[in-house]
């Protein structure tokens, strides 16, 4: 018997082994270090341009192309959502099992070889609801992240949509304040040289040139609400502000819901808008957190398979290890569980309401807006227009003098600075009713996003 049991390979074993580990260890993957160079992208800033669309100006729809591509904001919740997607996959791989090599050296004056070699393990049972639950939480947060990313790209179409409808309404305004301008100095002009000859008295001529000053300042505003609004354009884009100035822009009009479609669109807010859909999925978050706990009033489960070489004796002893519950049998976590979806489902209900809310006061404020804009362009331009045009013919009849019809000339100036002004707070509030929605009223530009978003789903 001593004779057979010294003809087993004893050391041969451990060899075999050892080669098993070393031929895992070879399918590892290495580490590859990627320094980061944190002067890259001010210097890549500078460098991009962007390329006109076909059509020479851009239309709502080819910025949003644009800025998919370039924004720093989407891109990074674009990397965010794939860091997720990996995160989800990693999920799937079940919790590692451990094992521990023992050597052992029993001197026995004997012909038995005095080394034992053996190995134990730990196998967790990955199965039932602990897996469920985890698979489950992990793709949540996948899919939150993928409404992040939508939310990063409607947050930039609507930064990209309000930056050209300034731009252009501070352009058209500018224009208009420059022949304020023009005729404000003409009027102060001739008020000084009456003050200096006495036909008018000083306070006259002091508030001419108030009325030049205050003119010189709302065109500078103006200006620096167009310098903004490049910069706005620029950083939803990704390019410098000297790019984006130069880029010609077409605004495309396209009226909001109303009535039945209004209403729709209104409950599909409520229903699915990003925000929403991610306060739905914090609830099945809770709902599974709970199923979880739930799961853990029962012993989680671990089996540990094991082997020993006992001087020539070959063993394969067998383990079932079990972790208990806590010992009010996991009652107290449960119940913070159930309270942590609770809370979940009040955090929803606020988000819905929110959304009901914004519509609702986007709805009004559009309603407002279109009234003034519309008051203005219908008694308050025409009656400005008409005293300037009767002015005009007063001066022609000898009634009025030079002085007279430049400020009727003004005076329509600013009528019509004023109906722009209500054209644009028109246009600012539909912007604020599409934000509301989630909707773009332009079909093109709607095509768009939706292509983008089913692209990035379908890289899932």
């Amino acid at each position: 018997m001593a004779e057979h049991r010294r003809r087993i390979p004893r050391p041969g074993r451990a060899a075999i082994l050892g080669g098993l580990c070393l031929t895992a260890l070879a399918g590892c993957v290495h580490y590859a270090p990627k320094p980061i160079d944190h002067a890259a992208f001010p210097t890549a800033l500078e460098a991009r341009k962007l390329t006109p669309p076909a059509e020479g100006a851009w239309t709502q729809a080819d910025l949003v192309q644009a800025a998919l591509a370039g924004s720093p904001q989407v891109t990074e919740a674009a990397a965010s959502y794939r860091l997720a997607q990996a995160t989800a996959r990693k999920a799937r791989v079940g919790p590692p099992m451990t094992m521990s090599l023992t050597v052992q050296y029993a001197y026995d004056s004997g012909p038995v070889s005095p080394w034992l070699y053996g190995f134990t393990s730990d196998i967790p049972l990955d199965v039932g609801a602990r897996r469920s639950s985890r698979l489950t939480t992990a793709d949540l947060v996948a899919l939150q992240a993928f409404y992040d990313y939508a939310e990063a790209i409607w947050t930039t179409r609507t930064g990209l949509r309000r930056a050209v409808v300034e731009r252009m309404s501070a352009d058209r305004e500018a224009a208009l304040l420059e022949r304020l301008v023009e005729l404000r100095r003409g009027r102060a002009a001739r008020l000084v040289d009456r003050v200096t000859t006495g036909e008018d008295a000083r306070p006259a001529g002091l508030a001419a040139e108030a009325d030049l000053a205050a003119a010189e300042r709302r065109l500078d505003e103006a200006h620096a609400r167009r310098t903004a609004a490049d910069i706005a354009l620029a950083k939803a884009l990704g390019v410098t502000p000297a790019v984006a100035a130069s880029q010609a822009l077409k605004l495309v009009e396209a009226a909001p819901p109303s009535g039945p479609a209004l209403a729709e669109a209104r409950r599909g807010a409520v229903l699915g808008r990003w925000d929403v859909l991610r306060a739905i999925a914090d609830y099945d978050q809770a709902e599974a957190a709970l199923r979880l706990e739930v799961a853990r009033q029962y012993p989680e489960v671990h089996l540990g398979p094991a082997y020993n070489w006992d001087q020539g004796v070959t063993k394969l002893p067998f383990n079932l290890n079990l972790i208990l519950p806590p010992s009010d049998l996991n009652r107290s976590a449960i119940a913070e569980a159930e309270a942590r979806r609770a809370q979940a489902g009040r955090k929803l209900e606020t988000a819905q309401a929110t959304v009901l809310n914004g519509v609702d006061a986007a709805v009004a404020g559009l309603k407002a807006a279109t009234a003034a804009s519309r008051r203005a362009e219908t008694q308050d331009l025409p009656v400005a227009r008409r005293t300037a045009a009767s002015a005009a013919r007063a001066v022609k009849a000898g009634e009025l003098d030079g002085v007279d019809l430049l400020a009727a000339q003004a005076a329509e100036v600013e009528a019509e600075l004023t109906a722009l002004g209500y054209a644009r707070g028109v246009m600012t509030a539909e912007i604020d009713l599409e934000d509301a929605l989630r909707r773009p009223a332009d079909d093109r530009e709607a095509a768009a996003l939706r292509a983008a978003l089913q692209q990035t789903g379908a890289q899932s």
